[in-house]
């Protein structure tokens, strides 16, 4: 009993030791990223963006779609009313569907030739390698210089090409990212969590891209230079996020790369739980991959040791939130094995939370910052809001940590496609959303039987994590069953 105690505590302080590294680096991150706000964008940039027409190589925009019928006619229209010279740009519209998405893209290409673009059709006999192997496919037939990708989901504004394409004077820079946007992150709280998550991660990059720091691409809304990807042999089938493993590649193959948080392109979130989950799941899983397949080639570069440090929190902060999911299975035996009245454990006990707090705080306000949330809520409001927004980590965190393990087991493909909109109704879930669920089903029982025992051994300073975890899955349970509700109507 006194091993599994040390064990358990030894586990404990590691999870919160890396939680404290990763707080202060954003802290650090988040201070550049203020500073870098205050500027125009024209200082994010290099010069020379404001004579559009001086720069303007061939560019090859690439549209991987599967099985996209609610959204690929948007995407392909959208794409066709970029403003650039007709003669340097190409659509190649990358098809692997199954399913009636075929003949809309095809209509809608057809159409589009017709009115004088360059754009073809592109599909394969079979489709191997899901999304990289189609992007590997398409560049085959592609003749430009840079290659501009956006998932089927997305709406790239007019200027694009015009706003990006001048960044690409200098040789080294090998890839581009820019902002993400949402069309409907207000339509409930789960879509507005996404807003907020995502946004902070696009606020906490403005910071990395001015430090020189590295990042995690999100592989669409981005421009790549040609020789770059073929330098370093393009995208892999090997792990499920095939764009933050070549921009990890690009990174530590001493290519630069360019971040233009204002040049924003609308995107879909997922609007149901099941679509939600499975996503993360899948994400989860390749970052955790992409981290410890790439950990031994970031280890061997020369580097000082605060980027080295940016880069372990950036490449394991999936890793990270995978654990807190183990710090909510550990807080129910934490009852048993260690004495609370102990001085050591309060004061780790403090800091945590402190560490917590300090988390929540700094990283709603770059989730606010990134999502472009303009209301000023009351200090209550706010409160109650920063509060559900850090327990919706917690499923998240049991997310990550089913894709890790996962991961672990050599599950790197078994590529989902996330359905949009009101497709999201008629799609059945994968069979892993099933496995999810159950998941959340115990840990939000578990989290409650955990906080009865805290209440009944006095132990209150574990209340916060019971608590907060039950809110989090109850949360996702809710939704859960309004989906299903909303299915069983038809």
């Amino acid at each position: 009993m006194v091993f599994l105690s040390y064990l358990v505590q030894g586990i404990f302080l590691a999870i919160v030791a890396y939680f404290a590294l990763y707080v202060l680096l954003e802290l650090r991150v988040l201070l550049i990223s203020r500073k870098v706000e205050r500027r125009k964008l024209t200082d994010l940039i290099p010069q020379g963006v404001e004579d559009e027409a001086a720069y303007t190589p061939m560019v090859s925009v690439l549209l991987p779609v599967y099985n996209e019928s609610a959204v690929v006619e948007r995407l392909i229209d959208a794409a066709c009313s970029m403003i650039y010279p007709a003669q340097a740009l190409e659509i190649l519209v990358l098809d692997d569907s199954s399913d009636h998405t075929s003949e809309l893209a095809r209509a809608r290409v057809e159409q589009h030739a017709a009115q004088g673009r360059h754009i073809r059709l592109i599909r394969r006999r079979s489709r191997t390698g899901y999304k990289a192997g189609n992007l590997v496919n398409g560049i085959r037939s592609a003749s430009g210089e840079f290659f501009a990708i956006f998932d089927a989901d997305f709406v790239p504004p007019q200027d694009f090409l015009l706003k990006t394409m001048p960044c690409f004077k200098d040789p080294r820079l090998g890839f581009l990212q820019t902002g993400i946007g949402y069309e409907n992150r207000d339509a409930s709280f789960l879509t507005r969590f996404q807003a907020m998550e995502m946004g902070h991660q696009q606020y906490v990059t403005v910071g990395l891209s001015e430090d020189g720091d590295m990042v995690s691409l999100s592989g669409s809304s981005c421009v790549w230079r040609r020789n770059c990807v073929e330098a370093l042999g393009g995208w892999t089938a090997a792990t499920v996020t095939e764009d933050v493993d070549l921009g990890y590649r690009a990174q530590f193959d001493d290519w630069k790369y360019a971040y233009l948080r204002d040049v924003v392109s609308m995107s879909i979130l997922p609007e149901t739980a099941s679509a939600f989950r499975v996503q993360r799941e899948r994400w989860g899983r390749g970052l955790i991959h992409s981290g410890f397949k790439h950990v031994g080639l970031m280890f061997r570069q020369r580097m000082p040791l605060m980027k080295r440090l940016h880069a372990v929190s950036t490449m394991f902060s999936a890793v990270l939130l995978a654990s807190i999911y183990g710090l909510v299975l550990l807080s129910l035996p934490l009852n048993y094995l260690l004495r609370f009245d102990a001085t050591h454990v309060l004061w780790i006990s403090l800091a945590f939370f402190s560490l917590v707090a300090i988390w929540a705080l700094d990283n709603a306000f770059g989730a606010r910052k990134g999502a472009r949330l303009e209301e000023q809520p009351g200090i209550v409001r706010t409160l109650w809001d920063t509060y559900l927004y850090v327990a919706m980590f917690s499923p998240m965190a049991w997310y990550y940590f089913a894709g890790g393990l996962r991961a672990l087991f050599g599950v790197y493909g078994g590529f989902h496609r996330t359905p949009k909109g009101q497709e999201e109704r008629r799609t059945l879930a994968p069979p892993i959303n099933k496995l999810l669920l159950a998941g959340e089903i115990f840990t939000f029982a578990y989290s409650l039987f955990g906080a009865w025992i805290a209440l009944t051994k006095g132990n209150y300073i574990l209340l916060p994590v019971h608590l907060t975890a039950g809110v989090g899955f109850g949360m996702m349970l809710y939704w859960s069953w309004q989906e299903r509700q909303a299915r069983d109507r038809g």
